[in-house]
């Protein structure tokens, strides 16, 4: 590949020392990159994702007080922006392993420690034109596979082609209406995977709540209010995320558990109420196994619509 193919690649460079942040853009420019907006301004960065005019962006994690990483998870998750597949360089000035990890949980593709090497630099954005990890989705966590392995104990989580930006812009070859239509194939897969990661999560969550909601609050472990807002987190995603999805069928059991959740909050978990919650946790989650396969190898598909009365706290199929 030649260097100077790099200069359609749109990047923007956020770094908050002014005289790193020219030195790093004289390499960039040096390099082939002609187009790269350097700037000591989350916001800036934040209206690029926005407008969606960069496919590359290289920034320090300390840029107004650590925002780095959460504009780059937010953008994985597409709070930010159409395109949750442009790459991302993190910097980081003092590595530890808080920092480090802090900044592997964005989703970002590669991270790098100060002082940068500028042919490394170079290096590492010429290899990531030709080659991307596949992407993996957790409740939480919605970028590149770094496992070696699987834990043991652990669900196997399926791994995700998504779009190389650097390579599309940098060859030229997909027309942007194709390019449009690959990344929404690849959020829709991505976006069924966070709802299924989150209906186990569902299922984890009250298994641990349940047990302490007849306790009085001076009984209950440190983690039981944890565990209530994470609840009331993961339900509300899913029942925003699910009608995008196959699985939209469910989005009213969804919705009612993400309520009834939200009202146990404030009027104290009624045995009613927990009852309904976990009946929905069950169904929920099986409506997501009905969609594997039977002993024989054919796909299972059972896509039941169920009603929920919550007058009564029944669901009917």
């Amino acid at each position: 590949m030649r260097l100077d193919q790099l200069e359609n690649i749109r990047v923007v460079l956020a770094e908050p020392d002014a005289n790193l942040r020219r030195q790093l853009k004289t390499i960039l420019v040096e390099a082939g990159m002609k187009n790269v907006l350097d700037t000591d301004d989350i916001s800036q960065v934040r209206r690029a994702i926005d407008e969606d005019m960069v496919e590359l962006i290289i920034g320090d994690t300390a840029i107004e007080g650590g925002g780095f990483n959460k504009l780059i998870a937010d953008m994985r998750h597409r709070e930010i922006g159409e395109n949750p597949f442009v790459m991302a360089i993190t910097m980081v000035d003092q590595p530890s392993v808080d920092s480090i990890r802090k900044a592997i949980n964005s989703g970002t593709d590669h991270i790098l420690a100060k002082p940068i090497d500028s042919d490394a630099l170079v290096s590492l954005i010429v290899n990531l034109t030709h080659t991307r990890k596949r992407f993996v989705v957790t409740t939480d966590y919605i970028g590149p596979d770094r496992r070696t392995k699987e834990r043991p104990g652990t669900m196997a989580i399926p791994q995700i082609d998504v779009p190389n930006p650097l390579r599309q812009r940098m060859t030229g070859q997909m027309r942007e209406t194709t390019l449009r239509r690959t990344i929404e194939t690849a959020w829709l897969k991505i976006n069924e995977q966070k709802v299924e990661r989150h209906a186990f999560q569902i299922g984890w969550l009250l298994d641990r709540i349940v047990p302490e909601v007849g306790m009085a609050n001076v009984e209950r472990s440190e983690e039981f209010p944890i565990h209530v807002k994470r609840l009331i987190d993961v339900s509300g995603d899913m029942a925003k995320r699910i009608s995008k999805t196959r699985f939209a069928h469910v989005k009213e059991m969804t919705m009612t558990m993400s309520n009834l959740v939200n009202e146990s909050i404030r009027n104290g978990f009624k045995p009613d109420d927990v009852r309904l919650m976990l009946k929905l946790s069950e169904l929920i989650s099986e409506s997501f196994n009905a969609d594997r396969f039977n002993e024989d190898g054919t796909q299972a598909r059972d896509h039941r619509a169920y009603m929920v009365d919550k007058e009564k706290k029944t669901v009917t199929a």
